[in-house]
């Protein structure tokens, strides 16, 4: 939980998305990076639990936090917050 805070004292931008919902807190987020592939986190039950990464990204490390109604994630060296309405809707 510690560190879930200090990543909410640091900047943070925006980025286009698109999210898939299945109901239940299902729910298939992809994140337009640019010029990369989208970065696809997968949630279930209102939990962030993967990502889908290229061959040539290699093994890329997952973490996530929640605090409150929002999701602190890492996948390698990048960060994204994530409400919950974007997972739940609304």
């Amino acid at each position: 939980m510690t560190e879930a805070l200090n990543l909410r004292a640091q900047p943070t931008g925006q980025c286009r998305f698109d999210v898939a919902r299945s109901g239940g807190g299902y729910a298939t987020v992809a994140i337009d990076r640019g010029e990369d592939p989208k970065r696809i986190i997968y949630f279930r039950f209102g939990q962030a639990i993967g990502t889908a990464s290229s061959e040539a990204e290699g093994e890329v490390t997952f973490d996530s936090h929640q605090v409150e109604d929002l999701h602190f994630i890492r996948v390698g060296p990048e960060r994204y917050e994530i409400p919950d309405a974007v997972i739940f809707g609304g």
